[in-house]
């Protein structure tokens, strides 16, 4: 059984490349590494990395939208490993400026189910 959705906004499929790095790390422990999105929202997304990234951890997020690079800092609220040994994550943002939040909302609403 799944766990309940608790979503405050629906999430749309989608399958765009996110680079991101955990916040307060030293240059000599800071890394970079890549996702793929697979659902998205104003609030958050859901990716799919290979690198199980910290339960609870801070991370900037660069992730490709239409044409648009938006830049947001999330949370880790969701991990899990998945059966082919890549991980799915949930992330909530935190912050995230005000055009990328429109460029998110426009990119949704182009995408939204009618």
């Amino acid at each position: 059984m799944l766990p309940q959705d608790r979503r405050s906004a629906p999430r749309v499929e989608t399958g765009t490349l996110v680079i991101h790095h955990e916040l307060g790390q030293s240059a000599d422990h800071a890394w970079t590494t890549l996702a793929v999105t697979l659902d998205l929202n104003e609030f958050g997304l859901r990716a799919q990395t290979t690198e199980a990234l910290r339960l609870g951890g801070r991370y900037r997020f660069s992730l490709a939208v239409e044409n648009d690079i938006v830049q947001a800092t999330g949370r880790v609220v969701h991990v899990a490993k998945t059966l082919n040994g890549t991980f799915e994550i949930g992330v909530e943002f935190l912050q995230i400026g005000a055009e990328d939040i429109a460029r998110v909302r426009r990119f949704l609403r182009e995408r939204a189910p009618a």
